[in-house]
């Protein structure tokens, strides 16, 4: 007779522990599994465990099963499906350190994981998408002597699971758009990713993803600091960072051989790395900063990865030495910027799309460049904006602009020196004040200045507000906190 069951989250279980020959019992109305032989129950997430279908002993293991395949103890902790090479057994039990974990049934050591992370592999399917094949991971793993098989699994561990993505949504799309108006000498690179977005609402995913691109102007054309802004809004952190002007080694893209001392994983992977915000991740971004001053003379030149990285078809199939795996890096999106690309092999240059970045024109910076400078420059000085023009005047971009001769690497300098030019003492208040024209001095700065924003951090009461031994204080406090 056909077993009935009540989900299909418990229809998937079924499929597997009969798989792995794993004997268990169905209790049909609770929808609960009990493992023969031990203390294992397992109940799906959501569903109640009834006392009908618990076993006597109330010590026992529960497990909960989740919908994406995930299984975790009722403490939260991890569980692992082990296999024991000694008695040819599948068996449930703890995460521990592998030099430490043995078989529950023969006590032996000769033990391989099924999967690396707590999700049971291949739950979905064959449409269930990952980053590598765990069990090629087990595998190797289960190989390794280098002494550091701890930090290797935990880089595996870091790609195993369900895969995460940078998806497109209208508010990212309009943050992408708004970009034109502080870069706009970018506008053909909005265009563009603005495509790229139409294309993604019609993947399964809804991923960004677009051709590796380069931006090649010179020095103060804003090539950096766009890519930072545009990671801002697409990751919500600035992308990983490469600077190829210090001669990049090759490992520290692909990663070194774990039997070396100092080995390391690459930063490929280590972009694609799970963290407390996402899985997984299948469409990182990573940028290249000055392509230009690659060494391509070198024995192990960098210029051998990017042939790799820079074609899905190879980059599918992305070898990092580290971990000894391969590691599907076909989603990564890859930014590149240069000054120029005079000395850049011509099949990197052929494997990107190329977008020429002009300088800025002084309208440009006068209407709208030099206004995202003043907010930064007011930010990363931590300056009292009640005593400063919420924008500054034309007068004062003008004579800005006139200091720094349009040169972009110069503007805060210049900002800094006409902040000193047009410092006064407010006649009211006798604080300093700064940046206003000669007209809005004459009209009344304080028509023009800015104002404070309020900390989005939670307030707490001051750290010396309570001082040791005030007790007296500290219960006329409590008192009126209790009124």
């Amino acid at each position: 007779m056909k077993m009935e069951y009540k989900t299909d989250v418990q229809r998937r279980l079924a499929e597997i522990l009969d798989t792995l020959n794993i004997k268990a019992t169905y209790y049909n109305n609770d929808g609960v599994f009990t493992i023969d032989g031990t203390a294992f129950v397992i109940v799906e997430e959501g569903t109640s465990l009834s006392l009908k279908a618990s076993p006597e002993d109330m010590n026992m293991n529960i497990i909960r099963i989740y919908g994406d395949g995930s299984l975790r103890f009722i403490d939260g902790t991890e569980v692992t499906l082990k296999y024991c090479k000694r008695c040819n057994r599948f068996a449930f039990g703890h995460k521990v350190r592998r030099s430490e974990d043995c078989c529950p049934a023969c006590n032996g050591k000769s033990i391989k994981y099924l999967s690396n992370s707590s999700r049971i592999p291949g739950w979905f399917g064959r449409e269930e998408e990952s980053l590598i094949d765990e069990h090629e991971a087990a595998e190797h793993l289960a190989s390794l002597k280098s002494g550091k098989e701890d930090e290797v699994q935990e880089c595996i561990d870091k790609l195993s699971g369900k895969v995460s993505y940078i998806t497109i949504t209208s508010e990212k799309k309009e943050k992408v758009i708004q970009l034109g108006k502080i870069y706009p000498n970018m506008q053909e690179v909005i265009n563009y990713l603005l495509q790229c977005f139409e294309t993604s609402n019609l993947r399964k995913h809804k991923e960004i993803a677009f051709r590796p691109f380069v931006l090649v102007g010179g020095p103060g054309c804003g090539k950096t600091s766009f890519v930072t802004d545009l990671g801002y809004i697409l990751l919500g952190q600035k992308p990983l960072k490469i600077d190829l002007g210090n001669d990049v080694p090759v490992f520290a893209l692909s990663g070194s051989d774990s039997q070396y001392n100092h080995s390391k994983h690459g930063i490929v992977i280590e972009s694609m790395f799970r963290n407390e915000k996402h899985g997984p991740l299948k469409n990182p971004l990573i940028h290249f900063d000055e392509l230009d001053k690659i060494n391509s003379d070198e024995e192990h030149s960098i210029e051998t990865i990017f042939y790799s990285i820079l074609e899905k078809n190879t980059a599918r199939r992305f070898f990092d030495s580290f971990i000894g795996i391969n590691v599907d890096a076909s989603g990564v999106n890859y930014i590149f910027t240069a000054n120029t690309l005079e000395k850049v092999p011509a099949p990197i240059i052929n494997r990107l799309k190329v977008f020429q970045i002009q300088d800025y024109t002084h309208e440009q910076l006068k209407e709208s460049v030099i206004d995202n400078f003043y907010q930064n420059w007011l930010r990363f000085n931590d300056m009292e904006k009640e005593y400063l023009p919420a924008v500054l005047s034309e007068e004062i971009k003008e004579e800005i602009l006139n200091e720094c001769k349009d040169d972009t690497r110069k503007i805060d300098d210049a900002i800094n020196k006409v902040f000193e030019r047009t410092m006064q003492t407010d006649g009211k208040t006798g604080h300093k004040v700064a940046l206003f024209s000669p007209k809005e001095y004459l009209i009344g700065w304080e028509n023009f200045r800015g104002k404070r924003t309020i900390s989005r951090k939670t307030w707490k009461l001051p750290d010396n507000f309570l001082r040791e031994g005030n007790e007296e204080r500290k219960a006329n406090l409590v008192d009126a906190v209790n009124f």
